[in-house]
């Protein structure tokens, strides 16, 4: 077993199809020609002293680049470590030092003004960069090396519990922590994402979130392994996304759900024609329920969500089209088995509210070099995903909040996604956010952090009454703090953590 192995598998089956377009410059990358060029990066990275089970950082945004580098790293036996463009230099410091990263490979412009400044000594295992661009002293060039390889490579074979990847959590507190990922997570779930995708080897998928983030598995190797090609994106953009969709007849989009509501904002079917697209997906964070029948209809697109997370390689459950439900994350993928548990861990029957634990094929072997973390994170083999839920007599799960995020309030408990999405009925906010703040004598109270549309305008008042007409008196936020717009991830999820 290799996770390369999909790229050598349609370079046998479908040589001269596309399995790459560079968003950015139109350049197209053959399943051949990247099959070959993958090699060559894989002998050139072996000429370096990598050798099975050593760590390799990518530094880099959605280009052909990245693509070339993961699977090159993988197909050598390599661990492939990916991290986010916008990481400056205290964030690339920690993860460098802690994987104990050999080669990083990463773009010019990033190793320049946040590496080369460093103190080498900082970073004892850590032998050689390779840059992607301009030429930056003492560093590779990614390309000479690709010249200088040899496009002959037998591909190291690895066992399914081989480490395949390390992919750093965003930690809500703390330094992040790596989640170790196998060769056989990433082909199962892999697999199982091409299934949710219902895509196939004549279709091309656009994404707009990091390929260095867990959404990776969804939307680039689920693709591959159905055969279809990827367009890049090297940072998502509402209008480069639409124009990339029109120009390309892209029949995939993956998202997270603040960028649908920016493109929702963008589109203009006069402007764009988007009729190529069939499916779109979103992952990441919930989607506010008022907002699918609007993608839905003005895209004209089906509208599939996803849920899952880095330690269970992307998806866990998923809405099959033309059997969704609206506020459901739907049922589980095949072979992926889910309870819900109180405090005690007695398991809940349908309707109770509890927290979601995981089994299946996608587990993580656990957080590098964490032993604690990792005992505290299971249940024999059972994942604590640390998000509230339940599921309906019918087996199709509803996430209710992150089980940290609960607010107790004078004794009641309250979700703050379900005050989100009343929030999000009202027609001038764009983004919201709900936390608890301390209260002397309720002990906390709800507090709302929203943003508004382009050109709207709203008091607190507004926001406050509004929410009183549609829930319990003791749900309603306390305080409404309005925002230009609130915090978020590389990826487009609100940061909570920063709001508090």
């Amino acid at each position: 077993m290799n996770i390369s192995h999909l790229i050598k598998r349609h370079a046998s089956i479908q040589p001269h199809n596309q399995a790459i377009i560079c968003g950015d410059d139109g350049t197209v990358f053959t399943w051949l020609e990247l099959d070959k060029i993958v090699n060559k990066l894989g002998n050139a990275l072996l000429s370096l002293g990598i050798k099975k089970g050593d760590v390799v950082s990518l530094y880099l945004p959605n280009s052909a680049e990245f693509l070339f580098a993961y699977f090159a790293v993988t197909r050598i036996g390599a661990v492939i470590l990916p991290f986010n463009v916008l990481f400056k230099t205290g964030e690339i410091s920690y993860i460098l030092k802690n994987s104990r990263t050999r080669v990083l490979i990463g773009a010019s412009p990033g190793i320049e003004n946040n590496l080369v400044k460093i103190n080498k000594d900082e970073f004892p295992h850590l032998e050689t960069i390779i840059t992607v661009g301009y030429p930056v002293a003492n560093c590779l060039d990614f390309y000479a090396l690709i010249m200088e390889g040899s496009e002959d490579l037998a591909m190291v074979e690895c066992t399914p519990e081989d480490l395949g990847s390390l992919v750093y959590t965003s930690g809500t507190s703390g330094n992040p922590k790596g989640a170790m990922l196998s060769h056989g997570n990433l082909e199962a779930i892999g697999a199982l994402s091409s299934i949710a995708l219902l895509i196939n080897d004549k279709d091309l998928l656009l994404t707009g979130a990091p390929f260095c983030h867990i959404c990776f598995v969804l939307s680039v190797l689920g693709p591959f392994h159905a055969g279809a090609g990827i367009v890049t994106m090297n940072r998502f953009g509402a209008h480069t996304a639409l124009q990339l969709i029109e120009h390309y007849k892209v029949t995939h989009f993956s998202g997270v759900p603040t960028m649908f509501m920016y493109m929702l904002q963008q589109f203009d079917r006069q402007e764009y024609d988007v009729g190529s697209l069939r499916l779109v997906h979103c992952a990441g964070a919930p989607m506010p329920v008022e907002h699918i029948t609007e993608i839905e209809q003005k895209l004209g697109v089906g509208f599939c969500e996803l849920y899952g997370a880095t330690e269970t390689s992307s998806i866990v459950t998923y809405n099959r089209l033309g059997h969704k439900r609206n506020g459901s994350i739907g049922q589980p993928a095949y072979g992926i088995q889910i309870r819900i548990v109180d405090e005690s861990g007695s398991v809940l029957p349908p309707g109770e509210t509890g927290e979601i634990l995981v089994k299946g094929p996608g587990i993580f072997k656990g957080y590098w070099e964490m032993p604690e973390a990792t005992k505290e994170a299971f249940d024999g083999e059972w994942f604590h995903t640390g998000d509230l839920g339940y599921y309906d007599k019918d087996g199709y799960f509803y996430i209710v909040d992150r089980l940290k995020d609960m607010i107790v309030s004078g004794g009641y408990n309250i979700y703050p996604r379900e005050l989100e999405s009343v929030i999000y009925q009202h027609p001038k906010i764009l983004e919201a956010a709900v936390l608890g703040q301390k209260d002397p004598l309720k002990n906390e109270v709800p507090k709302a952090y929203v943003a508004l549309k382009e050109n709207e305008q709203m008091t607190a008042e507004e926001l406050i009454d509004f929410c009183k007409e549609r829930m319990a008196a003791y749900k309603v936020p306390h305080l409404v703090e309005i925002l230009p717009e609130l915090p978020k991830s590389p990826t487009g999820k609100i940061l909570k953590r920063m709001l508090k």
